[in-house]
């Protein structure tokens, strides 16, 4: 019995199946489709007297181990999107870093994307990093008051607008982020599994509070995974504690956003008793949302 890709059962005559010559060998699938074609002539034809044999063609053709490789090769060579809004390190401006290996242009994209949310870049430039890609910097104000963005919508807004304009013109990379249309696509998934957490995306969580050296206010550091709206909710978070936020430093990379909130509490930083409260109230807020995101149907 010979195995083929046809999937056919039919009746050929021993002396009908002939191997070829070396010169002449043709792959299993080929021949098994000369072999059905031959046996559909033979029984049009004269019936043979040697004794049949039954021949099944399931077999199939293999793609390329190196074709498959490459793809994967590819993927893995993907860098990851890094976009971040500085607020402290210069007086005048909101300074926002987009990073994307060296597959970013000159970003007049991102510049009309920019400007289509109201806001002055007062002075851009691109500045090499130690790994050899580039950064480019851009120095932003309100279009309307020429100061600096402080809101925490504005700020996520921008950073959105950034990250959605990078999906748009570089597709492939949804594939180290977070969230996005590349992102979704998880033919992995478990149907089986138990509800709750994926640990195959888990970034761990990180929360820390210090006050800061000039004893004016108090510093909020936030490790988690990126998703959209996360600045926006976790301001609301803290106003819902009566916790003033000043001002914010928003970092994401790839998956991960790292955010740093500058708060007070009525004016002053916060004390033992507010910074547990703080932290508790992040904690379970960020687990909240993980396990409503990774339940919901």
């Amino acid at each position: 019995m010979a195995l083929g890709a046809c999937g056919t059962v039919v009746r050929l005559a021993e002396a009908a199946v002939r191997t070829p010559a070396p010169h002449q060998r043709l792959h299993p699938a080929l021949w098994c489709r000369e072999a059905c074609r031959r046996a559909a002539a033979s029984q049009a034809g004269t019936r043979l007297h040697n004794t049949p044999r039954s021949i099944t063609c399931s077999a199939s053709v293999d793609a390329s181990p190196a074709v498959a490789g490459g793809a994967t090769a590819e993927a893995s060579t993907v860098p990851k999107p890094v976009v971040k809004i500085d607020n402290q390190h210069d007086p005048f401006a909101t300074v926002v870093s987009v990073q994307f290996g060296d597959r970013l242009g000159e970003l007049l994209d991102t510049v009309a994307a920019l400007k289509s949310l109201k806001l002055n870049i007062r002075r851009a430039r691109i500045k090499p990093a130690a790994d050899g890609t580039h950064v480019h910097k851009f120095f932003i104000t309100d279009a309307t008051t020429s100061e600096k963005i402080l809101k925490s919508a504005r700020l996520e807004e921008i950073r959105l607008t950034i990250l959605n304009n990078l999906l748009q013109y570089h597709p492939e990379a949804g594939t180290a982020m977070a969230w996005g249309i590349m992102a979704r696509k998880d033919s992995g998934r478990d149907l089986l599994k138990p509800l709750g957490l994926d640990n195959r995306y888990a970034v761990s969580t990180v929360i820390n509070v210090s006050e800061d050296e000039d004893a004016s206010h108090s510093e909020v550091f936030i490790q988690t995974r990126d998703r959209p709206g996360l600045l926006t909710d976790i301001v609301r978070v803290l106003k819902d504690i009566n916790v003033n936020v000043v001002s914010a430093e928003v970092d994401t990379e790839g998956v991960v956003a790292k955010d740093t909130f500058y708060v007070t509490y009525h004016g002053e930083p916060l004390g033992p008793s507010m910074t547990q409260l703080v932290t508790n109230a992040l904690q379970y807020y960020l687990s909240l949302a993980d396990v409503e995101k990774e339940e919901s149907y």
